[in-house]
């Protein structure tokens, strides 16, 4: 377990009323260079035969620890998940994600929110992005550098980092991590996540596409987004439930299983063992 698997501030309501896309684009008012797209048609890790663990988090649960966290190597390439939400609160917060902790002190999550919309509604949508490590909880937010974390992370543009996913309560849905193809990123205007300032880096940078999708396992439209992280591996994943804003755990409820990560190049794999936290 490391410090960053504790954030609990999330980025769930900077929204713009577009949809995801699978190409990455320019802040605005970046130079007309652009980052490479990743592939459009990502897959996620192969299932081995064995499935692996199985297990509910949230509402009715014997143990009401909200995160669960796998033994694995620490030279992680992807991790699959599948997650079923099964009840969400009818009010605030409710995030349920995969978490990958880099290993250069970055970390991201991806998954599913169901969150307070316009006029008393609620809004379905998903995410992926991240930030750098200072300690966890609010200081990751707190202490944000732009210049220096942005030579560590680059999270997808307004848009696509929180995006419209129109996905179903009781429907199984794949999430997957997984790394692409070293990139250049050109020098231009960048923001570090969407409620940052826009500002300028003066120089190229070498990072790594991290992909996340996530995906109906009976074939339905995916979110596919790509961000960037100066990182060629993740030391830890996790799943998890998230509430606040008037929700609370005990009125969620999700289904897991699936869990399975690939070392380097190397076949699919189960966890050894898990625990909750």
């Amino acid at each position: 377990m490391t410090r960053a698997s504790l954030a609990v501030i999330l980025l769930y309501a900077a929204c713009e009323p577009v949809p995801a896309t699978t190409m990455p684009s320019p802040a605005p008012s970046e130079p007309t260079a652009e980052a490479p797209s990743a592939p459009d048609e990502p897959t996620a890790p192969a299932a081995p035969a064995d499935d692996g663990p199985a297990f509910g988090i949230g509402g009715g649960e014997s143990d009401a620890h909200t995160h669960v966290s796998f033994q694995a190597p620490r030279a992680l390439t992807a991790a699959h998940a599948r997650v079923v939400v099964d009840k969400v609160a009818p009010r605030g917060l409710n995030f349920f994600a995969l978490q990958v902790d880099f290993n250069n002190s970055t970390w991201a999550h991806g998954g599913l929110q169901d969150v307070d919309g316009p006029d008393g509604g609620r809004t379905r949508q998903a995410n992926w992005g991240g930030l750098v490590d200072r300690g966890g909880g609010t200081d990751d937010y707190d202490k944000e550098d732009d210049l220096a974390d942005l030579e560590k992370i680059q999270n997808p543009p307004v848009g696509q980092h929180v995006a419209p996913y129109a996905w179903k309560t009781g429907m199984a849905y794949d999430f997957s991590v997984e790394r692409g193809a070293k990139v250049t990123l050109p020098a231009g205007n960048y923001r570090l996540i969407s409620d940052r300032p826009i500002v300028r880096v003066d120089h190229p940078r070498t990072m790594w596409e991290w992909r996340f999708i996530a995906q109906p396992v009976d074939g339905g439209a995916p979110y596919a987004v790509t961000l960037y992280d100066a990182a060629d591996a993740f030391e830890a994943f996790y799943v998890w439930n998230e509430s606040g804003y008037g929700s609370t755990a005990a009125e969620q409820h999700t289904t897991w299983s699936a869990l399975r990560y690939v070392e380097g190049g190397g076949d699919a794999q189960v966890p050894a063992s898990w625990d909750r936290f």
